[in-house]
């Protein structure tokens, strides 16, 4: 009689060997994945033909895996976790080689401390800032449909936002991943996706760290984070005390959803799952356009600020109304935003006109392709709009007014939207 145990056994050896987890061999197979830890642990036992099967996928023989291991190995290595370590090495070399050459970045190396250095001649008291990301709810659609590099573009761009809205100069990014047994390439293209995402903002590319956990994540499973570094003059960080009445209010156009926004396309998409390769017009396919990276803001507001040009600056990572966003408004003034000239993008005229939401709803939760609010003087406003047309697309939508009977009450709507 087979003995189930040690056959499970021989199974599920030669499937780490072969850098395969449990699922990926159960597709291949076309039974559940169940069925193959069914087999592995002993339970129960292939079918004849189903062990021919399992033989030829897995390039070893039928009589290897009907009669076990010759004897059992008392050597436990990384394959049998089913990392492939080698090839791991290899992608770690490479990956190094994408770390910006830059004489400030003194030392940069896989699993090192990050050494670098700064020159301090045009600033009174230097201020170091940093900040921790990750890529929020998106994240998990980018593993599942492929969009590798669009999601570490987009943790580039909002790392570098969240500090710039403050006045605060990002100066050096370092990714990690922690990951399955990933394939090389796929790796690799993320790397060259942060590293160009990071130099076209003047941002020193420190690497990307990759932990590879076989034992944890499933091949081409990851999840990302990232620290960003930024140094500002401690008199220059933008607080919104600047800010007076009668400012104008210039909103910065982005592409994609917001990450925070995403779990309500998670709900669209189950409910109407059949939308996310729809065409929403001639050109343009949903799911392409909901997966593009946020814009980064860096060079413009680099730019603006240079030329004294910013009193105010509020992320938006949601709703243009969504008065978190406005925390550093000073008391007792508010933005008034007019929405009737912002042009709606295609991307968003779609997802209202599936009527899944009311218009108070889909406002409440979708930013209309507005990531970002600026706040200049009214006698600067012209300038600023050319300086910031160079680099994006931008909207006046809105004054500084004070509202003494809501003095909290800090962004408000004037008008409506036009869909």
């Amino acid at each position: 009689m087979l003995d189930r145990e040690k056959v499970g056994r021989a199974i599920s050896e030669q499937r780490k060997v072969k850098g395969m987890t449990q699922k990926h061999l159960a597709d291949i197979l076309n039974v559940s994945y169940q069925a193959v830890s069914r087999w592995e642990q002993g339970i129960s036992l292939p079918s004849v033909d189903m062990m021919y099967d399992i033989a030829q996928v897995l390039e070893t023989s039928v009589d290897l895996l009907l009669n076990g291991l010759s004897g059992e190995r008392k050597v436990i290595s990384y394959m049998d976790t089913g990392l492939d370590v080698k090839k791991l090495h290899m992608v770690k070399d490479r990956l190094e080689s994408l770390i910006t050459k830059d004489e400030a970045l003194l030392h940069a190396k896989s699993t090192d401390p990050v050494f670098f250095k700064l020159d301090a001649m045009e600033t009174e008291e230097m201020v170091f800032v940093f900040a921790n990301h990750v890529p929020g709810s998106k994240e998990r659609f980018a593993v599942e449909n492929g969009y590798d590099r669009e999601i570490c573009m987009d943790l580039v761009s909002n790392a570098a936002n969240n500090l710039i809205q403050f006045g605060v100069k990002p100066m050096i990014f370092q990714a990690n991943m922690v990951c399955g047994n990933n394939d090389s390439s796929q790796i690799l293209s993320m790397g060259e996706a942060f590293k160009d995402a990071c130099e076209s903002s003047g941002i020193l590319f420190a690497g990307l760290e990759v932990a590879a956990q076989a034992v944890n994540y499933h091949a081409g499973e990851y999840r990302l984070g990232a620290l960003v570094i930024g140094v500002v003059d401690r008199k220059k960080i933008i607080t919104g005390d600047r800010i007076v009445e009668g400012d104008v209010v210039i909103g910065l156009h982005t592409e994609g959803i917001s990450s925070i926004s995403y779990p309500f396309i998670k709900v669209i998409l189950d409910r109407r799952p059949e939308i996310a390769y729809a065409k929403i017009d001639e050109n343009h396919v949903f799911m392409d356009e909901m997966m593009k990276p946020n814009c980064s803001y860096v060079n413009v507001i680099n730019e603006l600020i240079k030329h004294n040009l910013i009193h105010g600056i509020f992320g938006i990572n949601r709703s243009l109304f969504n008065r978190r966003c406005y925390k550093g408004m000073p008391k007792g003034l508010g933005a008034g935003i007019s929405i009737l000239s912002l042009p709606v993008p295609a991307l968003f005229q779609y997802l209202y006109h599936l009527n899944m939401m009311d218009r108070e709803c889909f406002l409440e939760n979708f930013s209309l392709g507005i990531s970002m609010m600026l706040v200049v003087p009214r006698e600067q406003c012209d300038r600023a709009v050319k300086i910031i047309e160079r680099h994006h697309k931008c909207y006046v939508m809105g004054t500084i007014e004070r509202d003494d009977e809501y003095p909290d009450a800090k962004v408000w709507m004037e008008g409506t939207v036009k869909w």
